[in-house]
């Protein structure tokens, strides 16, 4: 039978083991990274005497493999301390298993998790999506300072099923119109294109779907396919993921926004730009549990959108692009820096949109019409322009499968 690593919280009997264990992984770690007189103050610190107090205390874990002790901790309110691995163990989970274990603690009684960040654990933290809040020092011997963050966790994995608050009032507004909810959900147009402002506008002129559902906007069936509808896009990444919240509890299983955006180097006005993701420049994301800096589109989806425009003769762009929650605000140092990462264009929904629909499980997708562009000296509106208007109606046409 294997040995797995397994933690459990330390008893006086294991002070001596976990000291040597804190000890002989500063005295072979920590000096590659510190001073000789900040090793002697890390030594100096995690002393029997404070590790026997912290274990009186019960705040001392450790993680043990078969009858060694391989890892240890310290967990003392919302605050994580004298994390250590003996480093043959390194980068085998023992530090994930520990502080899985205290973050799954703090969560239950506190906002958010805290602790002291030494150099060699600094990466591990921020990959767990710690961020430094406050910048110390601390004087020692010989006019030698320790330098060290504080760092804070307030994001943590989210379930779900544990927050249904948009199927329980999307069901309560359906029975207040007399609808039964599971019947419609049945029914429901499981591909819905979020079409913004003039976008919108032109589709319906075209009439080519009949208005059937009042959930999140006026929800229209195509009259060609049933399965197929479409919806004015609410404005900006909140707006938008609330509005998919909505239509995903209805029934929704593929959501494409159809936008406008501002082009970036190598687009121009009336160009189109289907996605693979945005660059999250918002904070939607982050509340949705998205703490990467691309959020990605479902690539199912996009690879059809692609074929679709293809199959109308369409060109296209394909890339990632920019979504900003300050659509006036586009500083010069931001643009450089998503312009050095290649994106295509810039506007205000789509990561809102791909951060609720992953959430969900809901497929996403983008196609955006280049409407604007001050990727040269000057900003290039493209308003009552025909290359504009020619790209909106190629679009529209496409997805309403007009020939």
């Amino acid at each position: 039978m294997i040995n797995k690593p397994i933690i459990i919280q330390a008893k006086t009997a294991l002070l001596s083991e976990i000291y040597e264990l804190i000890h002989r992984t500063i005295e072979e770690i920590y000096t590659k990274y510190y001073s000789d007189e900040a090793v002697r103050f890390f030594l100096e610190l995690h002393s029997k005497k404070n590790i026997l107090k912290d274990i009186s205390d019960g705040k001392v874990y450790v993680v043990t493999l078969g009858r060694d002790v391989i890892g240890t901790g310290t967990l003392d309110g919302d605050h994580i301390k004298r994390l250590f691995v003996l480093p043959r163990f390194q980068g085998q989970g023992i530090g994930t298993l520990i502080m899985d274990r205290f973050e799954s603690e703090i969560i239950k009684n506190y906002g958010a998790a805290w602790l002291d960040s030494s150099l060699p654990a600094g990466k591990f933290y921020s990959s767990r999506g710690y961020v430094a809040k406050e910048y110390k020092e601390h004087k020692l011997e010989n006019d030698k300072v320790l330098a060290y963050e504080i760092m804070c966790r307030n994001n943590f994995p989210i379930d779900p099923n544990e927050y249904n608050a948009p199927s329980q009032l999307v069901r309560r507004e359906m029975e207040l119109q007399g609808i039964d909810f599971d019947k419609m959900r049945e029914a429901f147009p499981k591909r819905l294109y979020l079409l913004a402002d003039s976008l919108y506008d032109t589709m319906l002129a075209k009439n080519v779907g009949t208005l059937t559902y009042h959930v999140g906007g006026e929800v229209y069936v195509m009259n060609h396919d049933n399965c197929v509808g479409f919806v004015k896009g609410e404005m900006c990444s909140p707006g938008i993921a609330t509005q998919a919240e909505d239509l995903i509890a209805a029934g929704a299983q593929e959501l494409i926004h159809v936008g406008f955006a501002g082009g970036r180097v190598g687009t121009r006005i009336g160009d189109v730009v289907i996605t693979n993701g945005a660059f999250n420049d918002t904070a939607v994301a982050g509340l949705y549990g998205y703490n990467g800096e691309i959020v990605e589109t479902s690539k199912a989806l996009t690879d059809f959108l692609c074929k679709e425009m293809e199959t109308k003769g369409i060109k296209y762009h394909r890339g990632y692009h920019w979504t900003t929650d300050a659509g006036y605000v586009e500083t010069n140092w931001r643009i450089k820096y998503f312009e050095n990462k290649g994106v295509l264009c810039v506007e205000m929904e789509g990561a809102g949109l791909f951060s609720a629909a992953g959430f969900r499980s809901c497929h996403a997708a983008g196609i955006y019409v280049i409407s604007d562009s001050d990727a040269g000296d000057d900003w290039d509106l493209g308003w009552g322009e025909n290359v504009l208007e020619t790209s909106i109606d190629k679009v529209i046409n496409a997805i309403a499968m007009i020939e």
